[in-house]
Parts: structure tokens; C-alpha cells; sequence
């Protein structure tokens, strides 16, 4: 049987960075690893091709060669899958459809043949052995949180890794947190489930022998959750980069309350990771009570934050909007901690109530429910799914006036100043000679950046002080001036879009 896995295209978003990725080789952000690893699980004997709709078409030919076609989506993703699931129709193919987007269907997808509810390891067996005999079910849900130890490696050769800007990898699902807007313990359980270091490194193996350099994620939504999981695996990581001169740096997601294991941060440090992710949601105590994010209470957050800088990482802040707690200074104090911190990639967002949240449960038995968000909640109105006690109007008010105030060049580059003057770079990153590729996107972003835009006076101010200070920087003041550019226009056309 042919099988014909495909990702559905994302929208142009915050965290797609698609205009800072044209200055690269690359073509899209990440692989689709859940279609990889499903890709694994198919029979050694089913030829099989993935089609990234992120990186190419889905073209007649593509349908035309498969007899059963496998989809794995999100939510944002759904515009896309729509017309992949009509293109397919209209061709009389079998679609398998699975992942978070699909999981949400409890009778089962419009218009797809076989909907997968759940995690596949459990349940990819029985449907295989019913797609052979021709006796595949409309649904096939998962009864359980499969543990990992069975998972295979993704099969990254269904691929070209060149394609991408960063690899992937997953160490965990599940978080030991229970933040009422999340939908992460809702699809993978409040219990975090590993796989074995053995298991990971493998998989960087496999990576590593596919030709791959560069940054690796660990797409865990906690990678601390179990934080003896996490010592043991960056324990042998370390062996693994230094046996082969660091081919990989590394990031992730984490609790905050990361910034207080300093055991923990001198491993990240000394395995290579540079970038951290951290749901720091809100300045506001009350707010943080109400959504039940008690690991981030009684954090001096700036602390926190320049603790984690001082490791070797720069943080990736998460920030939201839109509690019922929330006071009207709520939108001011909350840029003024990402100016003071240095936290250059904020994400602001607006609160959503993802269906099935006890946020979910708890605004629908207060008639506060306006439907289904569309799962963009930065720089987008789409997911505000929600009656907020403020009001709709002084809350995207006050959130445009965010956008505003951090995408701004000058306030961007601010930020990365700060970053950078409390930075401890881990030292394990290599000097060499810029490729050909390398020279090519540096001249386009100084060109783009330095010539056309709007805020060209703040670039070069900020390429002087680096020049000056952080000469050492320099490489990572050029990426994040690139990711500049792609915020900058993310945010513009929100704040001139949204009513």
C-alpha cells in the first residue's frame, strides 16, 4: 500500500518566522516529527513519501501516486487541511487523519475516512492490520497514554532536512502542571512519560548521520517536568557533543521554576543550549492564582530571567492577557518586565479557552463561551473565544498597544542589548569561516534591515553596539535582528487589521 503522509501548511504567525526565514537556505522552521514518527510506524513494506505543504505542492502527481493518504495537523493548521482533505476526496483516496487538530472530533472528522483520537502507538496496530484487510473503522481512539519506550526514531530520510532551519526532538509528553487555559495535560496527561536516553540518542544519531548541523528542539512542554529524567539524559548528551565537537545546540520548553536548579542549568549549559522557552504568562499575582500557575508565584521575574541568561540562554518569554484578575495596569507592567528583562522574542498573547480546559468548562457554565478558537492567540483576535471581564474592546486595545510598543525597532533591539549585557555565552560554540549561503543572508539582511525598512536608524545603532560591546555576538545579533523584521511585520498588520 502507498503511503502518502502530508503536513498541512501553517499560516503566516508569530512563531512561523517565515520572513525572517527568506534571508536563509530554508525553507520552513521545523520537520513534521508526529509524521515522521508515524512514518516509522507504517510497514517496512508500504512505499511511502511525505509532502510538507510548508516547504512544497501538493501536486496531482503526489495524489495520483498513493493508494492512502496520512494527515497530521493542529488546529492553525486547519485552513490548510481543509484543502488537502477536498483534493484528496475528489480523488477517491483514503485519508487516515490524526494529532491534536483531529483529536478534538470524538464521532470522527468531516469527510475523512479513519479518524485517530489519541496517540498512536496504541492504537496504529489494530488500524494497520484493519487497513490491510479492508476493514479500517471510522474512529480509533486511544484508551490510554501509551508509554514511549516503543516509539521509533523518525524517519527523517522521507525528507530533506536541508529544507529547514531547525531539527527536532522529543524526550516527553506530558506535564506534572495544571494551568487552567493549557490543553497539554488534556492530550497527553498530567504524567510525564519518557523515552530512554538510549532512545535519544539514537535519534541524534540518525540525525547526525543524515547530514544534520545546527539546533535541535526538544519539543517536550516541559523538558523539567521530571527533572531526574532530564539530569540523566543531558548527562549523556554531553558525552554525545563532545565525542563529536558539538555538531548541535540545542532548545526547549521549561517551567520557571528552572531558574532555582543550579545543578540543572550547569548541565543545559554544558550540553549546548542556547535558547529557552518559558510560560512566565503574567506580572500579576491574583491572575497567576486564577489560572492556577503556582510554580511562578513568589519569582522575583526578572531574577529569574537574567538567571537563566547568566547560563548561556537567552529566554523566550510567553505572556497572556485577559484574566478576569487582571488589573487595568495589566498590559503596561507586563511590557515593562520584557524591556527590563532583555526577553527580545516575547509572545503576547490573548487568553483562549481551548475546548475541553477546565478554563473551557468554567466560562461555559458561565455563558462567557463564544465558540472555538482558531489557535493562533499572538498577534491575532482569532482565538479570543471568551467574554473577558475587562471587555473585547479595552482588551485588544490595550494588547495592540503592546504589540506596538515591543515590535518597534528601537524597543527590539533595546531588548536584545539588555540580553546580551547580562549573557554568558556557554563557550562551546565553535569559530569557523561563513559558508557562501551564510554571506548571501548576511548581505540581504543589512540590505533589508539596514536600507529598506522603516527602522534602518535602530539597526545600525544596534550593529554599532554590538560591533562595539558583543563582537562576539555578533552571529546571534544578526539572527535576532532577522527575527526582528518578521515580528515587526507580524505585528504591524495585526495592530492596522484588528477592530
Amino acid at each position: 500500500m502507498k503511503a502518502l503522509l502530508i503536513s498541512p501548511s501553517y499560516p503566516d504567525t508569530f512563531w512561523s518566522l517565515r520572513h525572517a526565514i527568506q534571508f536563509s537556505q530554508a525553507k520552513a522552521l521545523f520537520p513534521p516529527l508526529g509524521l515522521l514518527t508515524v512514518a516509522s510506524m507504517l510497514p517496512a513494506g508500504w512505499p511511502k513519501k511525505v509532502v510538507d505543504l510548508n516547504v512544497e505542492p501538493l501536486t496531482d502527481d503526489h495524489l495520483g501516486w498513493a493508494d492512502t493518504v496520512f494527515i497530521s495537523a493542529m488546529t492553525i493548521q486547519s485552513d490548510s487541511v481543509d484543502e488537502v482533505v477536498r483534493r484528496c476526496k475528489e480523488r477517491g483516496l483514503k485519508i487516515v487523519a490524526g494529532g491534536p487538530h483531529f483529536s478534538r472530533w470524538p464521532e470522527g472528522y468531516k469527510d475523512v475516512d479513519h479518524t485517530v483520537i489519541g496517540e498512536a502507538e496504541e492504537i496504529m496496530p489494530a488500524l494497520l492490520q484493519d487497513l490491510e484487510h479492508g476493514r479500517a473503522k471510522l474512529v480509533y481512539r486511544a484508551e490510554k497514554f501509551p508509554e514511549l519506550a516503543g516509539t521509533p526514531p523518525p524517519s527523517w530520510g522521507l525528507v530533506n532536512l536541508a529544507n529547514y532551519l531547525n531539527a527536532s526532538a522529543q524526550f516527553s509528553r506530558g506535564c506534572p502542571f495544571t494551568c487552567e487555559f493549557c490543553d497539554v495535560v488534556l492530550l497527553f496527561g498530567r504524567r510525564p512519560r519518557y523515552k530512554s536516553v538510549a532512545q535519544i540518542i539514537a535519534e541524534l544519531d540518525g540525525l547526525y548521520k543524515a547530514g544534520w548541523r545546527g539546533e535541535v528542539m526538544f519539543v517536550d512542554d516541559n523538558f523539567i517536568g521530571n527533572p531526574g529524567k532530564a539530569k540523566e539524559l543531558l548527562s549523556a548528551i554531553v558525552g554525545w557533543q563532545e565525542e563529536r565537537d558539538y555538531p548541535f545546540e540545542f532548545f526547549t520548553q521549561a517551567s520557571l521554576n528552572l531558574a532555582e536548579n543550579q545543578e540543572m542549568l550547569s548541565l543545559l549549559s554544558r550540553t549546548g543550549f542556547k535558547r529557552i522557552f518559558i510560560g512566565i504568562e503574567t506580572t500579576f499575582t491574583e491572575s497567576l492564582e486564577e489560572c492556577h500557575k503556582f510554580q511562578n508565584k513568589d519569582q522575583d521575574l526578572i531574577e529569574a530571567v537574567r538567571t537563566l541568561q547568566r547560563a548561556g540562554m537567552e529566554v523566550m518569554g510567553g505572556f497572556i492577557v485577559g484574566f478576569d484578575a487582571d488589573p487595568p495596569t495589566i498590559f503596561d507592567d507586563i511590557v515593562r518586565l520584557i524591556q527590563s528583562a532583555g526577553i527580545p522574542r516575547a509572545m503576547i498573547g490573548l487568553l483562549s479557552a481551548p475546548p475541553g480546559t477546565p478554563l473551557w468548562h468554567r466560562l461555559e457554565k458561565e455563558g462567557r463561551l463564544l465558540g472555538w478558537p482558531n489557535g493562533d492567540n499572538s498577534m491575532s483576535t482569532g482565538a479570543l473565544n471568551i467574554v473577558p471581564k475587562m471587555g473585547r474592546e479595552k482588551l485588544v486595545t490595550g494588547y495592540k498597544s503592546m504589540a506596538e510598543r515591543l515590535y518597534e525597532p528601537k524597543a527590539y533591539f533595546e531588548r536584545v542589548l539588555t540580553f546580551f549585557a547580562n549573557h554568558r555565552p556557554n563557550g562551546r560554540r565553535h569559530r569557523r569561516l561563513p559558508t557562501a549561503g551564510e554571506i548571501k543572508s548576511l548581505l540581504a539582511i543589512l540590505w533589508t534591515l539596514g536600507v529598506r525598512d522603516s527602522g534602518r536608524r535602530a539597526f545600525w545603532n544596534f550593529l554599532a553596539q554590538v560591533i562595539l560591546k558583543y563582537r562576539h555576538l555578533f552571529t546571534e545579533a544578526i539572527f535576532t535582528a532577522a527575527c526582528s523584521h518578521h515580528f515587526h511585520i507580524i505585528s504591524r498588520r495585526f495592530i492596522n487589521e484588528a477592530k
